[in-house]
């Protein structure tokens, strides 16, 4: 979950450092809105109310520290663009709340 923090060509450090028969997994965000996002909308405020309430329930307390975020820069077409041509074979399956799963096995 922090490549979107760094240039996506990384993945060929992660790819060139597998042993044979190693499986690279890339769990990564994407930006913009696809027609699978808009089912996550629901989805996210219904969780985020359910965080909400969580917190206030259990009272005052230390504020929770929260790492910086940086957005996605990529869409969701330019992570599977960018991952044919650095990881030819790879698969990038789109998944709820903005997020992709990247697999890259080394045959």
């Amino acid at each position: 979950m922090s490549l979107h923090h760094m240039p996506f060509g990384t993945v060929t450090r992660l790819r060139d450092a597998l042993a044979p028969g190693g499986v690279l997994l890339v769990l990564g965000c994407y930006a913009g809105i696809t027609w699978w996002d808009i089912a996550a909308v629901p989805a996210n405020a219904v969780a985020r109310a359910g965080v909400s309430t969580a917190e206030r329930l259990r009272g005052a307390g230390p504020a929770p520290v929260r790492a910086p975020v940086r957005q996605p820069e990529m869409s969701l077409a330019d992570v599977r663009r960018e991952a044919a041509r650095l990881l030819p074979g790879s698969t990038v399956r789109q998944l709820l709340f903005w997020r992709y799963l990247l697999t890259y096995r080394v045959t």
